[in-house]
């Protein structure tokens, strides 16, 4: 039986030389224009999802702020070690706004249990790393979970491209240049371009700001 899956876009912005932050971690690359479109997508979507180095990081919201929303999304955060610590503001604010981590059998049972108390839900796969296409189904079914919105970091990305789980990509390029730094996709990588999943582009956007391109590319799948 196929598993039913949600729907899954990455929104990123990088540097000319496909960065999302510098050496030193900074990451600030959007006008506010990119930043409204951005929280467009995430008033779309039921859940927006980051993993753990992200989360720990940049201690995001992932709230719907810039634009107005009937709703906010689900939060979640994938942390197989269950690393992240207890004081971010996604596990503070878990009582208002749902919040899943999900993680694997090699995570520390009492830290679980106090992200529970906070209110986090914690789902608990058996391997690690964790197997994101049961993951995204876990979160289809216990969470009515139809459309994600991944934000990053660079690990993650690749791990769903890797297992061709992502249908869509919003790429925001700018026009500035790190050098080195975290790439967009930080993994493994493909041999050869046959080896990758083919996106096709769908739109073009030149930003009003006159310093960035969205690009939009969606999944090609054999029918």
């Amino acid at each position: 039986m196929r598993m039913r899956l949600p729907k899954v876009k990455v929104v990123s912005a990088v540097s000319l030389d496909g960065k999302i932050a510098s050496r030193t971690g900074y990451s600030k690359l959007s006008c506010p224009e990119d930043l409204r479109r951005l929280h467009l997508h995430r008033a779309s979507v039921d859940a927006v999802m980051i993993g753990a180095n992200t989360a720990i990081r940049d201690d995001p919201m992932l709230t719907v702020r810039l634009v107005p929303s009937e709703r906010q999304p689900i939060r979640v955060i994938v942390d197989g070690l269950l690393r992240i610590p207890t004081t971010l503001r996604v596990v503070k604010t878990a009582r208002e706004i749902p919040t899943v981590v999900l993680t694997s059998n090699r995570a520390d049972r009492a830290k679980a249990e106090e992200l529970r108390q906070s209110s986090v839900q914690v789902e608990i796969f058996d391997t690690y790393p964790i197997d994101l296409r049961e993951a995204l189904h876990s979160l289809r079914e216990k969470y009515n979970v139809s459309s994600i919105l991944v934000e990053g970091g660079g690990t993650l990305i690749w791990s769903l491209i890797r297992q061709d789980l992502v249908d869509e990509i919003y790429l925001t390029v700018t026009s500035c240049i790190f050098g080195s730094g975290t790439s967009f996709v930080e993994g493994e990588g493909f041999a050869t371009c046959e080896d990758s999943p083919k996106f096709r582009v769908k739109s073009v956007l030149f930003c009003s700001c006159g310093r960035e391109v969205v690009i939009h590319l969606i999944r090609e799948r054999s029918t």
